[in-house]
């Protein structure tokens, strides 16, 4: 790789970014612009800010990671995440954006009628969220890291222009960056692999994946899949754009095409890593699967470029999620905007959760497996209750409290006492399980009524 291309490339695209983030945030006046942008995003900005939510260090370098292992049954993992935004366009997020809510959690306000819902909802989107951020942020430290920058100012540099235009700008700034975020990184991978595709096509042929390498993962399978696929309908960060939507119809067109963005450039990483292991090419330890891949296929200049587009994803679903989850506790948590300028809390809060990301992720290290168990801890708990409630409108407050603690139950008891079937499948079916005790008691106490 050409270093001082890269660190040069690097810093102009984040003041770029910043510039741009800088002139989205003007005129911001209230919480609805800052977290929902006026509710007015059209087609094309919203399908690209969908697009670099979900391509972020999870799909890139994780994926790339787990490939190398694995090889293509990997690409399950990024097929979940183009397949729950493929879901939302078929209507899911247009159901989503008629609630005309601030944050998923709010549809427990909605349809159960209860504020204590709400905040146990808003407190598990808080933690999932919170951990899939870290994830993000350790992606962009071993990626640093393994290029040989293993400099602490030059790590904090990086995220200081992040926090300061995120913080800024809320979610104008955020999708005004993701739209140049992701037509970078994807312009760069799908050039870098229509390249070596060109040049390696034997290699290729060689890849092709048989019935034994699924069966080496079929553990892996429903949590690479299903996880991001569920996790999808009831994530803030995609619940926020849909409710952003200047339409239901600009959500689901807008989400369906991101699904199939997704799903072409998270073929890239699954490609290198499956092509590294092919190959035999050395990755130095804690070193990136994908970049060790690229630099051994292409020349110094694509190394660099393609560093700054696996950054620019990073960042792009860092600030979004950065942005949900100051949404998640503005939005449900009131109290911590009393007595103080809104704007200036909203600000204060989203700096504070950017930096304490920082420091947790220093206490982490394995992306893939954080993010699966972030994903899970959520669709166990909240899937059952937030789908019924789409599709219902309304419900029991009973079921509705017995479905997440049958789920929360399920979350712990199967890493305590593991079964041989999926676990964030079991998880799942015992939430529906308490759902349906709790319409049992609901009918049970309206029949005793009707008897007195």
């Amino acid at each position: 790789m050409n270093i001082y291309a890269f660190i040069t490339m690097l810093f102009s695209l984040q003041f770029f970014y910043w510039f741009v983030g800088q002139k989205a945030s003007k005129q911001l006046k209230n919480q609805e612009d800052y977290f929902l942008a006026g509710r007015s995003v059209k087609l094309f900005p919203l399908m690209m800010t969908f697009l670099a939510t979900q391509v972020g260090g999870g799909i890139v370098l994780g994926a790339a990671d787990e490939a190398f292992r694995f090889g293509w049954p990997v690409l399950l993992y990024p097929l979940g995440a183009a397949l729950g935004l493929m879901l939302l366009g078929s209507g899911i997020g247009r159901k989503l954006a008629a609630f005309n809510v601030p944050t998923v959690a709010q549809i427990f306000d909605v349809a159960y009628g209860s504020v204590f819902l709400r905040k146990i909802a808003s407190t598990l989107s808080v933690v999932s969220l919170f951990m899939i951020l870290v994830a993000q942020i350790i992606a962009s430290h071993k990626f640093l890291v393994s290029l040989g920058f293993n400099n602490t100012a030059l790590f904090i540099a990086f995220w200081a222009i992040v926090i300061i235009y995120t913080t800024q700008g809320g979610l104008k700034a955020v999708i005004s960056t993701d739209m140049a975020q992701a037509a970078f990184f994807s312009v760069i991978f799908l050039l870098c692999f229509g390249i070596v595709l060109f040049s390696e096509s034997q290699s290729l042929s060689m890849q092709i994946p048989t019935a034994e390498t699924f069966s080496n993962v079929s553990s892996k399978l429903s949590g690479w899949l299903l996880m991001p696929l569920f996790f999808m309908v009831i994530e803030q960060d995609m619940g926020q754009r849909c409710f952003a939507g200047a339409s239901p119809q600009i959500v689901s067109r807008a989400s369906f095409l991101a699904g199939i963005g997704t799903m072409a450039v998270c073929i890239v990483p699954v490609f290198f890593g499956s092509l590294a292991n092919i190959q035999g090419i050395e990755v130095p330890q804690g070193g990136s699967v994908l970049m060790a891949a690229i630099e051994k296929t292409t020349n110094p200049w694509m190394s660099a470029l393609v560093g700054c587009a696996v950054l620019a994803a990073i960042i792009s679903t860092a600030t979004s999620l950065i942005n949900a989850i100051s949404s998640n506790l503005a939005s449900d948590f009131t109290l911590f905007l009393k007595n103080v300028n809104p704007m200036s809390a909203l600000k204060g809060l989203t700096c504070t959760i950017s930096i304490g990301a920082i420091f947790f992720a220093f206490y982490f290290d394995n992306i893939v497996d954080l993010l699966i168990q972030s994903y899970e801890l959520s669709v166990v708990s909240l899937f059952i209750p937030i789908v019924i409630a789409i599709f219902n409108k309304k419900g029991n407050f009973i079921s509705a409290l017995l479905s997440i603690i049958f789920g929360m139950i399920g979350f712990c008891l199967f890493r305590v006492y593991p079964i041989a079937f999926p676990r964030e499948i079991a998880g799942i079916m015992l939430s529906l399980l308490g759902y349906g005790c709790g319409e049992v008691i609901v009918l049970y106490r309206a029949r005793a009524l009707i008897k007195t």
